[in-house]
């Protein structure tokens, strides 16, 4: 029995339709008529009725389809262990991160942490901080860092990292933050964890205040070198254009108010996450 065989049968069983099917798996619609038929050949059982053009499971195919789906899954799974053998890997860590995360500390952590720990695979998905906690609570990945806490009750949340929020905007300007409110638009919704109660009380003190909503910090930064508006930002995700003169640090009360928190968040301990766990604690400390 061939392994494609029970890819193609899997998928036309969730389609309804070789067509659709072949689409899917990037194949002909005639490889998808002979791999079903192959299969059905090996089990000597029809899986599919065919009415016209529509298909439909039999009741074996109802029965046989779990089995598949096992039987892939497994597969799937044996040679993903063995591709990690060959490259010298015997562990194997899935963590989702946030963007702002992945383009701050992130970067010097993990190639610390790699070089300590050459033997660990490990797989970096980058996510909005509110879909994190739900991929850690399936199980879908081990570990998440966040800029939110998790609302889940099946996973664990404890805070690694804080950092000051600074007021970040055009270099040419030299006028206060009061004026700079007045002056420009403010670019919002950047970082999840400080901007709605952040908002809150802008609104509260300057009620004629204009904003943008800009989701991603690399993109608000662009828009502030260009002199479209200021924004609130972590202090990390600045440096390097404060550094080239790109923008400019001003005084802000209301800034000295804010933090940029890191979460970590997991739900079973392994031996992976301990490791990388305990490597964050430690690098905390030296940061």
């Amino acid at each position: 029995m061939d392994i494609k065989w029970l890819q193609t049968f899997i998928k036309a069983a969730e389609l309804e339709n070789f067509r659709m099917a072949s689409e899917e798996l990037y194949v002909t619609q005639p490889a998808v008529t002979k791999h079903i038929q192959r299969l059905e050949d090996y089990l000597n059982i029809q899986l599919f009725e065919r009415i016209g053009k529509s298909i439909k499971l039999t009741p074996a195919g109802h029965k046989f389809l779990p089995l598949a789906k096992e039987i892939t899954a497994s597969f799937e799974r044996n040679m993903n262990a063995f591709d990690l053998w060959k490259q010298g890997y015997n562990k194997k860590l899935n963590i989702a991160c946030a963007p702002q995360i992945a383009s701050s500390f992130l970067p010097d952590l993990l190639s610390q942490f790699i070089s300590t720990y050459p033997h660990i695979e490990v797989d970096i998905d980058i996510l909005k901080s509110y879909e994190i906690a739900e991929k850690v609570s399936t199980g879908a990945v081990d570990l998440g860092l966040a800029r939110m806490p998790s609302v889940h009750t099946n996973v664990m949340c404890s805070t690694i990292h804080e950092e000051s929020v600074v007021l970040a905007g055009p270099i040419t300007d030299t006028a206060e933050e009061s004026s700079l409110l007045t002056k420009y638009r403010v670019f919002t919704n950047n970082h999840p964890g400080y901007w709605k109660a952040l908002l809150k009380e802008l609104k509260g003190s300057n009620p004629y205040i204009k904003t943008m909503a800009v989701s991603q910090i690399e993109v608000t930064k662009r828009f502030i070198e260009t002199g479209l508006g200021i924004s609130y930002l972590p202090e990390s995700m600045v440096k390097e254009e404060i550094a080239a003169k790109k923008l400019k640090i001003y005084p802000s009360s209301i800034a000295a108010s804010l933090r940029s928190v890191t979460y970590l968040i997991e739900k079973i301990e392994t031996e992976e996450t301990m490791l990388f766990k305990e490597f964050v604690m430690v690098y905390k400390k030296r940061s």
